[in-house]
């Protein structure tokens, strides 16, 4: 018997079976929606609302000249 197709074909297999098992289990698991996520979570208060944003010369913009 020819060894290393023997092992091929078997993990082949095995990779097919867990992944078909894997999305079995994960259609069970109950997923919260984004309307409780959201209330759950509330977004952070940006208090630093400064507009004069500097930047500094690594972060400018590349020009064509």
């Amino acid at each position: 018997m020819n060894w290393p197709l023997f092992w091929a074909l078997l993990f082949g297999f095995g990779m097919v079976i867990g992944n078909i098992m894997l999305v079995k289990h994960s259609a069970k698991i109950k997923m919260p929606s984004l309307k409780d996520a959201k209330e759950t979570h509330p977004r952070p208060v940006n208090y630093n609302n400064d507009v004069t944003h500097h930047r500094s010369d690594a972060e400018k913009r590349n020009s064509p000249e």
